[in-house]
């Protein structure tokens, strides 16, 4: 084998592992933090790929520009979406807050109150909503609470 055939296969070496990495995923801090991130362009977008559990069903119809991350296990998640309006939810105490603040923050002091729609506790924002779920129970998803 020449020496340029053997530097050839060594960067091949070099190169494979991470265009695999990078395949495996969009962002390699999500890999290493154990979550997941997506995002769609709107609702019917979310709708057909979402991963994971099913897609939280307070979504708004008119929601566009939703962004999901949750832990591997599904034991928690954030979900950021602009537009639209919820419905069926209840306005109570608020209970948790995310486990991730890529999406933004509550901002302070903490509002005591939030929109509660299924096992999701939800805020309006500036661009529309903010919901998260939080497990309260060992192995717990949005599917079993």
């Amino acid at each position: 084998m020449t020496h340029t055939r053997l530097r050839l296969a060594a960067a091949a070496g070099l190169v494979a592992p991470l265009l695999v990495l990078a395949l495996a995923a969009c962002n390699p801090m999500d890999t290493l933090e154990k979550v997941h991130s997506e995002e769609f362009a709107d609702r019917a977008a979310a709708a057909e790929g979402w991963v994971g559990v099913e897609m939280p069903a307070w979504i708004p119809a008119g929601a566009t520009s939703v962004k999901n991350t949750a832990t591997t296990n599904e034991t928690n998640a954030v979900v950021a979406v602009e537009g639209g309006e919820l419905e069926d939810c209840a306005e109570m105490d608020r209970r948790g807050l995310p486990f991730d603040s890529r999406y933004g923050s509550l901002g302070e002091p903490l509002p005591a109150t939030v929109f509660v729609c299924g096992p999701y506790e939800v805020v309006r924002t500036d661009a529309g909503w903010l919901g998260w779920f939080n497990a309260t129970e060992k192995g717990q998803t949005p599917a079993d609470a």
